[in-house]
Order: structure tokens, then sequence, then C-alpha cells
């Protein structure tokens, strides 16, 4: 009996020992069962204190229960986590999701690499380009969403959104924006470009306007600062009285998005100026996925229309998947992660490549392209026409922009190679040129994201225009930009305690089934050995039988003794009387 106490009693501080080392993690009040746990090792404990003896009956209980409630664990806990995903994703107005969804607290990483171009005067004279990266010249970007409205009966949130950059010079490698760059005046190449796809008549006065705008420029590429051709501008100048340039300014007012005003009549030009700090008057409508979690962001309409109207073909301009600032959870390797690009006109579709790790968290890894709609029936829409399909990853983006720009990933990489070929300077490779992310799945948390875009230009001698009259034919690189964020510590502990919590019930949920089957298994065995102390061990006896011998030697009664008289003669005479 003595081992089976000291049994029960190392039993119960083992269990209790175990459950408070787990109770100062803090991690054991993620789950309503903590509270039952600890309820019943108390009656355990009290118990031990008070018997002498271990109860079998109690011992059973004690281990069935456990049993109970580790299977509870069991099955319960992992429905209870995914309900509090669900309901914690959706974007209800006051919640923690619904804030960092709307303004971001922490800036995207935004690179810009411009292709500064070595050899102008070759090219003037139909020499091959050759290009030299320069970059990354590294901005923080902030993200806001304005103007919210919602509406309870769609389950829809709309809002108004803008971005806004501010230059890093710790991030971009010594770069300041001061740097001199040989570059082409991209609106000078953009209006020759679109207009001699829309209007090639057009040409000569196009070239008239550009010398009075422009004042006489000599050459189609200019040598300006980094940070003028990026943020601050370079000169554009419509106080011109001619025909020719009045009337391309007037085109200008009413077509360029990205002109800023620079005074009366005079206006500045530059790849991102006219869009810092601006608000996007295209308005985004998505569902917030409070009645269905896989729902969450997925756009409803944008500009006020449940559709784009630039191509050809419906499931061309279809709004899939989400606004890329958020994604449902619960999702696998054989979901697509699909999402709305506003920017570019259309959905992109990531497909899962293979198991990652990033910052201590298991994810899962992405890549993305553009698509190659010159063999895929479903990509046939974004043909410029029918008959002129680009090849695979490049993008006619000129109905999208409005300037004929052809998108590609950057350096031409998984292409064909055949534009490759017709400049100097570009090296594609996957790590540093593919779209790709790291998803934790359950969360659906980017951990690390990479959205990666060049810009192109197609480039033909002209005749009828002197600065291009002599150009040689190729598909020219302007710039790549570079869209990434790698979750800090404190975001990526936040989802790292969903997976710790898990970590402690699995723990506790093996410790409960095993410690009840034990507790069990002990009950079981006690009652099996006391089986049968309690019954009385009863062993027959025979006498034996006296020999002759012995009975001659029997001492005989005296006449008239007997049993009888024997028990009267000790009763004392006095107390018969009474």
């Amino acid at each position: 009996m003595v081992t089976k106490r000291r049994a029960y009693d190392v039993t119960i501080r083992t269990l209790r020992r175990t459950y408070d080392a787990v109770k100062h993690t803090k991690l054991l009040y993620a789950f309503p069962q903590s509270k039952a746990i600890d309820k019943v090792l108390r009656v355990l404990e009290g118990y031990n204190k008070n018997v002498k003896m271990v109860s079998i009956k109690k011992l059973g209980i004690g281990g069935g229960v456990m049993f109970f409630f580790g299977i509870l664990l069991w099955c319960g806990f992992p429905a209870l986590i995914r309900s509090q995903i669900k309901k914690a994703i959706a974007l209800k107005p006051g919640s923690e999701i619904r804030e960092m969804w709307t303004a971001f607290p922490l800036p995207l990483d935004f690179k810009i690499y411009l292709f500064n171009v070595t050899n102008p005067d070759e090219i003037n004279e139909g020499g091959k380009p050759k290009l030299k990266e320069v970059g990354p010249f590294f901005y923080d970007e902030y993200k806001l969403k304005l103007d919210l409205v919602d509406r309870e009966d769609e389950d829809t949130v709309e809002y108004s959104m803008k971005s806004t950059w501010f230059f890093n010079p710790k991030k971009s490698n010594g770069l300041t924006g001061e740097e001199i760059m040989v570059y082409p005046h991209v609106m000078i190449l953009g209006m020759v470009a679109a207009t001699l796809k829309e209007k090639p008549a057009a040409i000569p006065v196009v070239g008239k306007a550009v010398n009075s705008i422009f004042h006489k420029p000599e050459s189609l590429f200019v040598t300006a600062k980094a940070k003028d051709i990026l943020f601050d501008g370079l000169p554009v100048d419509c106080t011109v009285t001619d025909f020719a340039g009045s009337a391309v300014c007037n085109l200008l007012k009413t077509e360029a998005k990205d002109l800023v005003p620079d005074g009366e009549n005079r206006y500045k030009f530059s790849l991102f100026g006219g869009k810092n700090g601006t608000v996007v008057p295209q308005r985004m409508k998505v569902l917030r996925g409070v009645k269905n979690f896989k729902d969450v962001g997925r756009v409803l309409e944008f500009d006020g229309k449940p559709a784009l109207d630039i191509w050809p073909e419906d499931h061309c301009n279809a709004f899939n998947g989400t606004d890329s600032t958020i994604f449902p959870p619960l999702f696998g390797p054989d979901d697509d992660i699909v999402s709305f690009g506003y920017e570019i006109c259309r959905s992109l579709s990531a497909h899962y490549k293979y198991h990652s790790k990033v910052k201590g968290v298991n994810t899962l890894h992405y890549t993305a392209d553009l698509g190659d709609m010159s063999t895929n029936p479903m990509e046939k829409c974004f043909c410029p026409t029918p008959e002129t399909c680009l090849s695979r990853n490049f993008y006619d983006m000129t109905k999208c922009l409005g300037v004929p720009i052809i998108g590609s990933l950057p350096h031409f990489y998984d292409t064909d190679g055949k534009y490759l070929q017709m400049v100097d300077g570009l090296n594609p490779n996957q790590e540093e040129h593919e779209i790709d992310m790291d998803f934790e799945p359950m969360t659906a948390t980017p951990i690390r994201a990479h959205k990666r875009l060049q810009f192109n230009i197609f480039i033909q001698p002209v005749p009828k225009f002197k600065l291009m009259k002599n150009f040689p034919e190729a598909l020219l690189p302007l710039f790549w930009v570079e869209e990434g964020i790698l979750l800090d510590d404190e975001f990526v502990n936040k989802v790292k305690m969903v997976f710790k919590i898990m970590a402690v019930v699995s723990f506790l949920k093996w410790l409960m089934v095993l410690g009840g089957i034990g507790m069990g298994g002990a009950a079981g065995y006690m009652y099996y050995k006391n089986r049968d102390s309690g019954n009385l061990d009863i062993t027959k006896v025979t006498p034996k039988t006296a020999s002759r011998e012995d009975s001659k030697n029997e001492k005989s009664w005296p006449p008239g003794m007997n049993i009888s008289t024997i028990q009267a003669a000790s009763v004392p005479s006095s107390l018969d009387r009474n």
C-alpha cells in the first residue's frame, strides 16, 4: 500500500509541476479548458492529503476526466483556432485587422532602378542601346485608405487610395538622387510612340510641338539628375502660342496624369512625382468577409463599375481576387493567391512552388508572372490586336496607362530572349527579378513579398521625326520597380504566438490523454490486485481418528458425571439463589 500511495503522490506532483511550468509561459490562458484542468488537479491534490490510501474509484475517475479533456483538446481546439481566425480576419469597423488594413503602420520597401544610357550618340545613328542599371533608389512607401464607407447589407466597404513615398538614403547604397543620368525623355518618346500608333500622319505636327515646348532639343536623350527624373520633374513649357505647341499642350493638360503645375502654363513631368501623396480618383469596393471569411478583400467594384471595359472579353475585364492588401486565411498549396492590380488593369495569380521558412515561421512560397498571351487562349484578350500578341511575360499596358508602355519582369527575366538580344547591359536572374512571396497559410500573413515590374517602350526609326530618324528597332527598358515587405519581429512574433499556443495545446493534449490512460490503467491494475484480498481464506481441517492404544489410555468419567454436572458445580450457590 505504501508503494501505491507513493506512485499516486509522484503522479499528482508531476502533473502539477508540468501544469505550473506551462502556466508561467502565459500561453495556457489562450483556451478555456485551462481552468478545468486546474480544478481537476486541485481535487486530486486535496484527496491525496486527506486519504491515507489510494481510492481506486477516484483514481479511475480522475484518469477518465483527464482523458476526456485531452480528447476535447484534441478534437475541439483546432476548430476553435479556425473559428477565431475567421472572426479576426473580418474587416469590421473597430477591429484590429481593419485598422491595420486601413493604414498599415509599417512602410513598404519601394525600390526604383533606372537604366542609364551609355551610348546615346550611337543610338541616334542606329547603334544597339547599351544600358547600365543604377539603383536601388530606396523609398519608404506608406499606403492609406481614405473615406471608408461601410454597407452592412452588402457586407462591403468602399474607399479611396493614396500612396506616399519618402526617400531613404540609408538604404540606397550611397545613392542620393543627385546622380547625373543620360535618359530618354519619356514624355517626348511617349508622344511620338502614341502618335505612330494612332495617327502616323500627325508626326510632323508632333515634331514642331516638341521644338516649341522643349525648346528645340538636340537629342531625345536628356542629361538630368536622378531625382528630377523620378520625382522632382523635368520642365514642360506650355506658355507657347504656336499652333502645334498649343494643340499638344491642350492635349497634355487633359490627358497627362503626371503633370505637376509649376507656375502659369508651366509644368513638371516625372515618373512618380504626380502620384506622390495624391489620392487616386477611382474608388474601390471590396467585401469585408463578415458573412463569409473566404470573401474578405474580394474586389466588387472599381471606379463605380463591376468590371473593366478596356479588354475585348469579359473574363479579362473581371475583377478576380482581392485588392492585394489582404487575403483570406486557411488556404493550402492547392490554392492560388489571386489579386487585382488597378495600376496595371488586370488580375494576377500566384502559384505555389514549395514549402519555405522565413524568420522561423513555416510558409508557402508562391511565384507569379505576366502570363503568355501568345499561347494561352484565356489571355488572348490582352493582345494589342489579334494578330500582334506579345510573347511570354510581356504585357502591353497602352490601354491601361494611355501611353504605349510594355510591361515585363525586370531585365526581361523568363522571356524567350528575342528582345534581350536587342540591348546590352541586362542580366536577368531568378532571385532578383522574379515576383515571389512567402505566406503563412493559416493566417494568410505575407511574411515576405516582392512585386516587381519593368517598364519598357518600343523604339524604331521615324523618318519624319528628326530626333529618331536613324533609331534602331528595340524594346528599350526605362526602369523597373520592386514593392516589397519583410515583416519586422514585432508582427512576426504575433504570428508565432498562434503556433506557440498550438504547441502548448498539443503537449497538453498528449499529456492529458496519456496521463488519463495511465491513471485509468493504474486504477484497473490496483482493482485487479485487490479483488481477492478481502476474501477469507478457509482451510478445511480433517481431525485424525484416535488409535486403539490412545483409547485405552483415555480417562473415563466417574459414574454419574457428565458435562452438565461440571457446569453446575462450577456455579456458586449464592448466584444460583438469585
